[in-house]
């Protein structure tokens, strides 16, 4: 299978495993892979084997639309901007193979949901987060992974009764997981393969507590798959569902109707769940360990060997681990460059390599100053860093009409700037600052940075000309 790859800049703080913190983020989409169905956000359906520059999401008021989270489903993306509000694109029914013409080639707002502060998506439904611990979930749900007690497919977001205190939501396959601010995981939908790690194989309409975990501080559940993970506040790892390839890490092929410990790795930071496969970063050099299904080299040690218990592969400095619904996965280095491994089909690896797939990871050159990534199908996608793509036009004086028409300045793009750098800037392209008004930032999302500006970045204008600004300010009441 194919796999799509998202990279996304934050500021101050990454995605570890499907977890994302809830702090100000301000980025542009990049991504490449599979794109049948737009799910790469350009306005196409045409697939690329290099990173992509999608850009920011659609204006919401006058803020432009700077992306905090990225995820990617099996056709079908999503994010989260920067004022908490849902954007989706690609398959709009999430996943239904029978539905091939109803889709989004460019992000759309999900409406009525705000306040959100995480997206995890699985291969047919999504689960949001919000800010408030509640969690919200729509898709498919035959088989009750919305959580409501039916079989109804929900094509707007509905809230999960009975949840609270929750942060973080992983989807699955055809179930879902909650994590809880007191360290106890919660699960419902699909369970023919303990996937729920409730001691059963019984299917849960509705959200369940496990009794075989406390402690936990980041969750992972497969999201084409039937096996799930979690971190506890110690540092240990712990598996529990199907076991087929080993994907437990605890040798064998025998499930874990409970969640288990896996023996030998201890300091973990980052978890991923991948269709058949699973992969943690631990140890004091944050290495990255993997174990399972290998058949189109997706664990990254140099082979196609299924691994029934975790092997160390050649990678350590790592920030955040990601594998879809495939074969690909992708790696987050804290010097914020992306490197992939596992199958290329439909250029998933973002290298530009023909080959269909490559067992060792590689640097995606294409893209830098990542501060997300997320891995769907065939689909990668990455948050970049709002200065680091695309730059700034350069301030060349361009000709307009005969030899004798006066020059003309690209006006810098200001958005998302500190106020002292839009003054560098606007001097520097050899313009003067105009206007400069303010705007309250009741979320503290943006305070001392441009939320907009006249002329818009790229209009051309005459030297010395004025450009306007607008500044975020703290509000006068506390922070949320």
């Amino acid at each position: 299978m194919g796999l799509a790859v998202f990279a996304i800049a934050l500021t101050t703080v990454l995605t570890v495993g499907n977890a994302i913190a809830a702090v100000p983020v301000k980025g542009y989409l990049t991504s490449w892979g599979l794109n049948h169905r737009g799910q790469i956000g350009d306005g196409t359906t045409t697939s690329s084997p290099i990173p992509v520059v999608v850009g920011r999401l659609p204006q919401w008021g006058h803020r432009a639309g700077h992306v905090r989270q990225v995820a990617v489903g099996s056709d079908f993306s999503a994010a989260l901007s920067k004022n908490s509000v849902v954007y989706v694109w690609g398959n709009r029914r999430f996943g239904d193979e029978g539905n091939t013409n109803d889709f989004a080639t460019r992000p759309e707002e999900v409406p009525g949901l705000t306040g959100i502060t995480q997206l995890s998506l699985g291969a047919k439904h999504i689960l949001a987060l919000g800010g408030d611990g509640t969690v919200w979930a729509w898709g498919d749900n035959e088989y009750r992974q919305l959580g409501d007690g039916t079989q109804t497919r929900r094509p707007i977001p509905q809230q999960v009764a009975g949840l609270t205190g929750i942060v973080q939501v992983a989807a699955g396959y055809r179930y879902s997981l909650a994590l809880a601010s007191d360290g106890s995981v919660w699960a419902w939908g699909h369970n023919g393969y303990a996937e729920l790690g409730d001691g059963t194989t019984v299917n849960r309409p509705r959200p369940v507590k496990l009794a075989g975990i406390t402690g936990a501080t980041q969750i992972a559940a497969s999201a084409h798959g039937v096996h799930s993970m979690a971190i506890r506040s110690d540092g240990t790892l712990w598996t529990w569902g199907n076991n087929a390839n080993g994907q437990l890490g605890l040798g064998g092929s025998v499930p874990r109707y409970v969640p288990t410990q896996v023996p030998g790795l201890t300091g973990v930071t980052a978890i991923a769940a991948g269709e058949k496969s699973a992969f943690a970063v631990a140890d004091p050099a944050r290495s990255v360990w993997a174990w399972g299904s290998n058949t189109v080299g997706q664990l990254g040690d140099g082979t196609t060997t299924e691994r029934r218990t975790p092997v160390r592969i050649s990678l350590s400095g790592v920030s955040q681990i990601e594998a879809g619904a495939g074969g690909t996965t992708a790696a987050l280095l804290d010097n914020r460059r992306v490197w992939t491994w596992g199958s290329n089909e439909s250029g998933a690896l973002g290298t530009g390599d023909t080959a269909a797939y490559i067992p060792t990871p590689s640097m995606v050159t294409g893209v830098a100053e990542v501060e997300q990534i997320a891995v769907g199908r065939a689909t990668v996608a990455t948050v970049v860093d709002i200065h680091s793509v695309p730059p700034d036009p350069t301030p060349t004086p361009t000709p307009t009409a005969g030899p004798t028409a006066p020059p003309t300045i690209q006006v810098p793009d200001l958005i998302g700037r500190l106020r002292s750098s839009a003054f560098e800037a606007i001097s520097s392209a050899g313009l003067n600052l105009g206007s400069e008004d303010t705007v309250i930032d009741h979320q503290c999302n943006d305070i001392g940075q441009v939320t907009d500006q006249h002329p818009d970045a790229g209009t051309a204008v005459a030297p010395g000309s004025n450009v306007s600004i607008v500044v975020a300010i703290r509000p006068d009441h506390p922070c949320p």
